[in-house]
């Protein structure tokens, strides 16, 4: 698959979402853009955790993760010049962090065959796993463990559906972006992306359904 738009295009959006400078972070971006450095901070400081975050579901690792986010940061610095205010900030964000996201999973390393839906963990594993599925604050420890192992598993899961369909699913369902934010990083229609969530979510369901029937997140 192609990637999901060129840097140029990334940094002259079209207008899509009808974004204005009343979003805050599109100020924030025009005053970095002006040569507010503390701007920047300020941005890097209200997106980083979800950046890093949304790398870990792709690479399922910590440290990794952390460096996709420092790159992604980077990217956000080096186009500052280029950034217009044509859409909501966060699609052109997610919009650079996919791109160095599929850029990173598409390398050698990350071609070996896809290991088993009930393997053991990998090393490095996110400080956050546990927030995958919701875990209710009474949950006893079996409770806890049981639904952290099925975290797990559906990280999996979403590592071997197509990579459209996965972004799709995780900029929706985990980073919380509306339809149409998420057409706006992956350059379609919110008809589209619906039918790639979809697709997503049938994807998920079959490999899923050996192992239980509640993994997926409501």
């Amino acid at each position: 698959m192609e990637a999901v738009r060129s840097w140029s295009s990334v940094i002259g959006m079209a207008e899509e979402t009808g974004a204005t400078v009343d979003d805050l972070d599109a100020q924030l971006m025009l005053r970095f853009k002006d040569g507010d450095t503390d701007a920047f901070d300020r941005l890097f400081a209200r997106h980083t955790r979800n950046i890093v975050n949304f790398s870990y579901r792709f690479v399922r690792n910590r440290e990794m993760a952390e460096e996709l986010a420092q790159e992604i940061f980077i990217k956000v610095y080096e186009n500052a010049a280029g950034y217009r205010v044509q859409a909501r900030f966060t699609s052109w964000l997610y919009r650079i962090a996919t791109n160095v996201c599929l850029n990173e999973i598409r390398k050698p390393r990350f071609r070996a065959p896809h290991r088993s839906l009930d393997a053991p963990p990998r090393d490095g594993g996110g400080e956050n796993e546990e927030r995958t599925l919701e875990i209710g604050t009474a949950a006893g420890p079996d409770a806890i463990l049981e639904r952290k192992d099925l975290a797990r598993i559906i990280k999996q899961a979403l590592g071997q559906i197509p990579e459209k369909q996965r972004v799709a699913f995780i900029l929706n369902k985990y980073q919380e972006l509306s339809y149409s934010e998420v057409a706006a990083v992956l350059d379609c229609s919110e008809k589209a992306v619906k039918s790639l969530i979809h697709r997503a979510k049938e994807a998920l369901a079959e490999r899923l359904a050996p192992l239980t029937s509640e993994l997926l997140p409501k």
